[in-house]
């Protein structure tokens, strides 16, 4: 009779095989980084349009941040221009606060310290995570967190990724330590991207957590007078505009790049020449993965206890699932639930059941090196989001079970006889 290997071994036998893969995905992003430098430094990427729109604001002409022409203008120099493309900045306003001061140095500088920034922040999410995870694995979820294709992508192109993430982290953190009004603002401070903290202000709405509305509403007022006072209201209405054709493909809209539910029913319709209905199918899968959150996101749920966690987790999950306009870069927002569900299986004392294993087949996959990059040079990096409905059943099906379990051992608890 051969008996199961211990929990050391199975972990150790899982690390053997992934820890050296995070280790060449991270080197063979970093080369493919390294290759790339000149076109960062030649303004080829992202960064171009928050350092322009920063430059427009710095030079006075806030009220025509939005107008295409103009932005246009302060791009001519750089390599964006040059592939006759728009790069529009079409964030709210308030976002540029943090780039007034670097945009007043050269590209290149500003792009630096718009990095050495991110870097610092991916440090700051370890940090805060930290006492939520074990602390002899802290190791692996850093080298996770650094491997990641969309997080080395997002400091290659200067997005504000990273900054999502860490606003989310700590609207985590907040919840655990129930500062409700605190977590709810931290959300509205990422309203420059307002598909990835909606989602979580409708569970907040839903289960009537008055205070974190609150905290949402009056952060998000005072952002809406800041960025009104910045721009006017002829401002807004252009940022609008350029809001507006969002929701057909080209222009700056391309499906085929999103690693979400949108870019996937595009992949897949695509194959049969009815990529029409994407949005409609997109919009039916977004409500049935909100609902699914929803009902394993009771109103009574207890921020203090681990459980908790793994709804966190899938409520990330369903952001990035159902969020109607994401590129690999913001995907970084995922390290969230793959950190936290890794977590809850290494802390595991049984050994692994079908849903781990899936898991970690996951890990594997979103980590083997250079697939995203061959996908993105093959205008089909949507694939690449083949994984993540799978991680959000595999956190549902741990949800379901720990709650399952939770409540048989209440139950068998509240029946129990005490003895004389």
């Amino acid at each position: 009779m051969s008996c199961s290997p211990s929990t050391p071994e199975r972990h150790r036998a899982f690390k053997l095989i992934f820890v050296p893969l995070l280790i060449f995905s991270l080197f063979a992003q970093c080369a493919v980084v390294w290759t790339q430098l000149e076109d960062i430094r030649g303004g080829y990427f992202d960064f171009v349009l928050y350092y322009s729109g920063a430059k427009i604001f710095n030079d006075g002409n806030g009220a025509q941040l939005y107008d295409l022409h103009v932005q246009r203008e302060y791009q001519k120099e750089f390599g964006v221009a040059n592939q006759n493309r728009d790069l529009p900045f079409n964030h709210l306003p308030y976002e540029l606060l943090l780039l007034l001061i670097p945009a007043k140095f050269s590209f290149p500088v500003a792009h630096s310290l718009w990095a050495a920034t991110n870097i610092l922040l991916l440090a700051v999410i370890l940090l805060r995570l930290s006492p939520f995870v074990e602390g002899r694995h802290r190791w692996l979820f850093a080298l996770m967190l650094f491997a990641y294709f969309p997080t080395l992508t997002a400091l290659k192109m200067g997005q504000d990724s990273v900054i999502t993430t860490f606003l989310l982290v700590e609207t985590f953190v907040s919840l655990k330590r129930k500062r409700y009004a605190i977590a709810g603002g931290l959300l509205a401070l990422g309203l420059y991207k307002p598909q990835f903290v909606l989602p979580m202000v409708g569970i907040f709405l839903l289960h009537r957590r008055w205070s974190s509305i609150f905290g949402f509403l009056f952060t998000g007022l005072l952002l809406g007078v800041l960025s009104l006072a910045m721009v006017g209201w002829n401002g807004l209405l252009g940022l609008f505009s350029l809001w507006l054709p969002m929701t057909q493909r080209g222009h700056v809209v391309w499906p085929e790049l999103m690693t979400n539910l949108r870019g996937l029913m595009y992949m897949i319709l695509d194959l049969g020449g009815l990529s029409g209905a994407t949005n409609i199918l997109t919009l039916a899968f977004s409500i049935l993965v909100y609902v699914i959150t929803l009902r394993l996101w009771p109103r009574s749920a207890d921020e203090r206890n681990e459980l908790f966690d793994l709804r966190f987790a899938l409520a990330v999950a369903m952001t990035a699932l159902v969020s109607f306009h994401l590129y690999s870069y913001d995907g970084t927002l995922l390290a969230i639930p793959l950190i936290i569900m890794l977590n809850q299986i290494l802390k595991d004392p049984n050994s692994y059941p079908v849903r781990h294993r899936i898991f970690l087949a996951i890990l594997i996959a979103w980590f083997l090196p250079l697939v995203p990059n061959i996908l993105l040079s093959a205008a089909s990096l949507a694939w690449w989001a083949l994984p993540l409905p799978f991680l959000f059943g595999v956190i549902a099906m741990e949800i379901w079970r720990c709650s399952k379990w939770t409540v048989g051992r209440d139950e068998l608890v509240g029946t129990a006889v005490p003895m004389s």
